[in-house]
This record gives structure tokens, C-alpha cells and sequence, in this order.
């Protein structure tokens, strides 16, 4: 499942861009691993904020896509690529986070940047190409492997979480 659909004005895009709180440096999970930096997997920038900051904007507006979706996550991030950042081939559900069903994206920044493009491949075909318009809202199965092309000039910021079953009515 991929679905892709601009549903978030800008004022409420850049409303949920002010939830952000100091960007650190991404970490992943190898298997088995702690979660740490590591720039040959991904490089970004990454801020957690609790879903009640931002629930109210978003809740609503995701039944008209998806009206199983009863709840978020109770941390959400929001993610900053700078040039030259990326986030390589990867799947967001594994032994580690066997939890994680679907990936919900949305798109908060302006299309004013170049590469940092975010591609999902459903079954291995021929990968999705999200869309950067803002407001964009992106929700595909967890265990599906993405991407996001290296940067190339510009800032990109999107809001990433995780929804599990406990997201769901």
C-alpha cells in the first residue's frame, strides 16, 4: 500500500514546523545494534516532538485518506536534509522495530530544493516518487524499502512517524 495526497496548507504546514524543538544528528539501527550516527547509512538531522503538540493539525485531515487511523504515535520527528544529506535504500520495520506497519510522511517544506527525493519501492517494481509539494502526506507499509537521494541544494523537512497497531481503530 502507497498513497500519496496533499491535504496540509502551508500556514499549517510551517505551524507544525514550529513544534520543532534543537535538530541532533540522525541515528540508526543496525540489527542488533544501539541506535548512533552513522553517515554512511543516513545523514540528516533529526528533532522529537510529542504527537499532542501536533495531533490536532494532523489527526483530522489523515481520516480523509486513511479513516482507520485513530491515533498517532506518542513521538514524532521532524527530519532536516541539507545539502549533501540523504538516507540510503532501507526498510523501517525489522527484528528491531517489528512493530512499525506504516510510515507516515508528510511534507513541510516548500519545493524550493533539489534531489532529496523520497522513493518507495512496493514489491521491488519500479519505485514511487513522492511528490514535493508542500503539504504533501505520504503513508506506505513499514516493511517496504525507501529511500531519500542525496541533496543537493536546498533544506527539506518532513514530519516522520511510525504507526502500529495501537494506531489504529
Amino acid at each position: 500500500m502507497f498513497i500519496q495526497k496533499v491535504l496540509f496548507t502551508k500556514k499549517e504546514c510551517l505551524e507544525i514546523l514550529s513544534k520543532k524543538g534543537e535538530f541532533k544528528n540522525s541515528k540508526i539501527k543496525l540489527e542488533n545494534e544501539i541506535p548512533k550516527s552513522n553517515i554512511k547509512y543516513r545523514n540528516s538531522k533529526t528533532s522529537n516532538i510529542n504527537s499532542n503538540k501536533v495531533k490536532d493539525i494532523i489527526l483530522d485531515k489523515l481520516s480523509l485518506i486513511d479513516n482507520t487511523i485513530k491515533s498517532l504515535p506518542d513521538n514524532i520527528d521532524i527530519t532536516r536534509y541539507d545539502e549533501g544529506d540523504f538516507f540510503i535504500k532501507h526498510q523501517d520495520s525489522s527484528s528491531d522495530y517489528p512493530n512499525r506497519l506504516k510510515t507516515l510522511v508528510i511534507q513541510l517544506s516548500n519545493e524550493n530544493y533539489t534531489g532529496g527525493i523520497l522513493k518507495v519501492w512496493e514489491n521491488n517494481n519500479v519505485p514511487h516518487i513522492s511528490s514535493t509539494e508542500i503539504g504533501n502526506v505520504i503513508i506506505f507499509n513499514s516493511d517496504y524499502y525507501h529511500e531519500v537521494t542525496k541533496l543537493v541544494k536546498g533544506t527539506r523537512y518532513v514530519l516522520v512517524c511510525w504507526l502500529t497497531n495501537d494506531n489504529f481503530k
